[in-house]
């Protein structure tokens, strides 16, 4: 597990993301599922497809395995509780935060110790990005992706917005109470931005956002007045 980035500066706050692969890895090992709960070994074996649940497996053994890491506890211990909801939170560790996000073949994980947060994954696909903008998101955001060139960089558009809408909406932990119509983000300059906040002015969040070479966009959003310091892990 090598760093891609050097250790945080103290005048921000760290914020762990760890990205790892679902198909290949430790992860995806057969005995990674010795690390689930019960609960959890139940849940992938109702997916449809051999492949959809060792994916699953995958997921659960990585978030296991890296918040043992990070609270020096046995993974196969860790306690999940839920708000009202459906956030999860570490039961016996309330001040360290996490949020994962798996699409494709890949999963990652969001870790901070400070601040709430939210972290979203999604993989480029065709799909009626057209369609689906109109009918859930913002208006500034529906012309911000019917204003780019062609159909690629439209859906392009449509993923890199996807993925921070729903950063945002995990890191409020407050599920679609809120329609995704009902806030604005932005991708129109270097870094994104919350342009309509649902919850009125004054509140300063902090976004990230990366289209990865592999075909993936990802997204991170926490409630900061400045900035965070990203420390990136792949597994």
């Amino acid at each position: 597990m090598q760093p891609i980035k050097g250790e945080p500066s103290p005048q921000r706050v760290p914020i762990m993301l760890w990205s790892w692969s679902l198909d290949s890895g430790p992860y995806a090992e057969p005995g990674a599922v010795e690390l689930l709960a019960d609960e959890e070994r139940a849940q992938g074996r109702r997916f449809a497809t051999a492949k959809l649940q060792r994916r699953f497996v995958a997921a659960r053994a990585g978030l296991r395995s890296i918040l043992g890491a990070h609270l020096t506890l046995d993974p196969r211990r860790l306690a999940f509780v839920l708000n009202e909801f459906g956030k999860p939170a570490l039961g016996g560790a309330p001040a360290t935060h996490f949020n994962l996000s798996h699409s494709g073949g890949r999963a990652i994980l969001a870790v901070c110790d400070h601040v709430e947060l939210g972290c979203d994954l999604e993989q480029v696909r065709p799909i009626d990005h057209l369609g689906l903008a109109r009918r859930y998101f913002h208006a500034a955001e529906v012309a911000a992706i019917e204003d780019a060139p062609d159909a690629p960089s439209q859906a392009l558009a449509f993923f890199r917005i996807w993925t921070l809408k729903e950063a945002f909406v995990k890191a409020l932990g407050i599920g679609l109470s809120i329609p995704l119509d009902g806030f604005a983000v932005s991708i129109a300059g270097s870094t994104p931005a919350l342009t309509l906040n649902p919850r009125g002015t004054g509140e300063a969040w902090w976004l990230h956002q990366a289209v990865l070479p592999d075909g993936y966009c990802r997204a991170l959003a926490a409630p900061l007045g400045g900035e965070a310091e990203l420390i990136l892990r792949t597994v």
